[in-house]
């Protein structure tokens, strides 16, 4: 958790207007994203973060998966058959207890925050080759903002790396009925903290608030 996710009903136009509401003193310098919506993103896929850079929004597709900048200079996958020189580590979450101290995301977690659209998460109960699945939206329908790390690296095969991954915590209320697990998943009104590393974010790491979402089969 959080394995796969939902922006089949992302637009570009919706995700400005959002973004553009948070203050008007950070505009969105970057110029228009195709979204490419997809009901089904998965791991290692480029999918789009936002940040604040320099006082405005900035948006970029990331590798979703992150690839610490220490990695710089090592292969992304194998180069021999065999030889298991690639990057093995998984990393689409992240999780808050030890987001501060794993080596993997500390350095993103004290300087390089990003957030992440989505339409909605899923998850999967019961045994192994009948699983169902379950989608998991804001009742309101509004779009989920994740909260996210993003890093940068440079690799000999791949090249320069940018990537990110998603945070998790303790589930709570109905939610713990599908997993033990939750994404954090930030208010617009949030996002100011979130994106200050210099402020404490605890608080909103810990606070999974199920009512404001629903599930479908």
């Amino acid at each position: 958790m959080c394995g796969r996710f939902d922006t089949s009903h992302l637009t570009w136009a919706d995700i400005h207007a959002q973004l553009s509401a948070f203050s008007e003193h950070f505009p969105v310098v970057t110029a228009p994203i195709n979204m490419e919506p997809n009901d089904d993103v998965r791991p290692t896929t480029p999918q789009v973060t936002a940040r604040l850079q320099d006082g405005a929004w900035v948006l970029e597709k990331m590798r979703w998966g992150l690839v610490p900048f220490w990695r710089g200079g090592k292969p992304l996958k194998d180069t021999e058959k065999g030889k298991g020189d690639g990057f093995k580590l998984t990393t689409f979450n992240c999780r808050v207890e030890t987001c501060e101290t794993a080596a993997t995301f500390k350095g993103a977690f004290s300087r390089r925050r990003c957030i992440v659209p989505a339409s909605a998460w899923y998850e999967w109960t019961g045994p192994d080759g009948g699983k169902t699945r379950h989608r998991f939206a804001r009742t309101d329908g509004r779009a989920i903002w994740f909260a996210g790390l993003w890093d940068r690296c440079t690799t000999p095969d791949a090249g320069e790396i940018t990537s990110f991954t998603i945070l998790t915590g303790p589930s709570e209320g109905w939610l713990g009925d599908y997993h033990t697990r939750a994404p954090v998943i930030l208010e617009p009104e949030e996002w100011g903290t979130w994106l200050d590393p210099t402020q404490d974010a605890g608080p909103l790491m810990a606070a999974v608030r199920a009512e404001r979402f629903e599930v479908e089969i």
